[in-house]
């Protein structure tokens, strides 16, 4: 599945989805993971009938892209799920598992939610767009993470 979802974000860069927008590029990134995978995703819009600026669009793609990878490759979980909804002024973000979860403090301790890698690649990413990261997991309660980022309106 990870190279998988790998490929599908080249295909995206390659401009494959770049005329069709995010949200169908996210729905072929669930389905393909769905299918793929014993991990069902489950992807919930609100508001994104219409396109965003195209980096915002691929920036976004490679936010979930990273999130369902890291559930794939280490949360063990059955379920996924999705929540992207559109506002004014900002997108929200949610990402849940039902996985294993782990203690957020500890891995901050060892780095490795600062490393630039899975979850603080994202958290860098959401900070440089001026958005916030908010993370919450405990160790079998699975993982939720909830981002909003700003945008400006195009026309």
């Amino acid at each position: 599945t990870y190279h998988e979802v790998r490929a599908l974000a080249h295909r995206k860069n390659s401009g494959v989805y770049a005329t069709q927008g995010l949200l169908p590029a996210v729905q072929r990134l669930t389905n393909n993971t769905s299918v793929t995978h014993k991990l069902k995703v489950e992807l919930t819009q609100f508001g994104l009938d219409e396109r965003l600026e195209n980096t915002f669009e691929l920036t976004i793609f490679r936010i979930l892209q990273e999130l369902v990878t890291n559930v794939i490759k280490h949360a063990n979980a059955s379920e996924a799920n999705i929540s992207i909804t559109r506002h004014n002024d900002f997108i929200s973000i949610i990402v849940e598992d039902n996985g294993s979860g782990f203690d957020i403090v500890k891995m901050r301790a060892q780095k490795d939610l600062d490393s630039g890698m899975g979850l603080g690649s994202v958290e860098k990413r959401v900070l440089h767009l001026k958005g916030t990261f908010e993370l919450e997991s405990k160790p079998g309660k699975g993982t939720q993470v909830l981002i909003d980022i700003p945008f400006k309106r195009t026309g």
